[in-house]
């Protein structure tokens, strides 16, 4: 940009502001309009609500290695899943709507990744251990909800 084109501008931004200044709330109004853009999506999302290392230890017989993830959606429905010793377990709850058209994805951050269906009352398994980071993300027809990233 020359100097002249500089000067240009600069006169251009003199004569809206004097002639048509933006509304007071412009760029307050436009920042809540772009970050609400992707708000839809951003329900679908999973949130964690329970995991058991962030407790103390269950006090039963077994499960002494296993973690359980509670997610749930903004659609009411919860997944709940289970890492032991090489497999991942779980079960979809209150979906009001074909499990069989559901598939649960299992991902790491490292790019392992794990794909299962689920059967007539909700529930999945898979041979699979993931390290580092993992997320869910329950897919349904066009529409998928994933987790957030949770380190292991």
């Amino acid at each position: 940009m020359t100097a002249d084109d500089a000067a240009l501008l600069e006169e251009l931004r003199e004569m809206w502001m004097a002639y048509d200044p933006p509304p007071a709330d412009l760029v307050a109004t436009m920042i809540a309009a772009v970050a609400a853009a992707g708000l839809d999506d951003e329900w679908e999302v999973l949130v964690l609500m329970r995991d058991s290392a962030d407790g103390p230890a269950a006090p039963v017989r077994g499960l002494g290695t296993s973690r359980i993830l509670y997610f749930t959606a903004a659609e009411g429905w919860s997944l709940d899943a289970e890492l032991d010793e090489g497999q991942v377990r779980g079960q979809l709850a209150d979906f009001d709507g074909d499990l069989g058209s559901v598939e649960v994805v299992v991902e790491t951050t490292d790019g392992q990744r794990w794909v299962t269906p689920l059967d007539e009352v909700g529930f999945f398994a898979l041979r699979a251990e993931p390290t580092g980071s993992l997320r869910f993300t329950v897919r349904h027809g066009d529409h998928a909800a994933s987790s957030r990233w949770v380190e292991l």
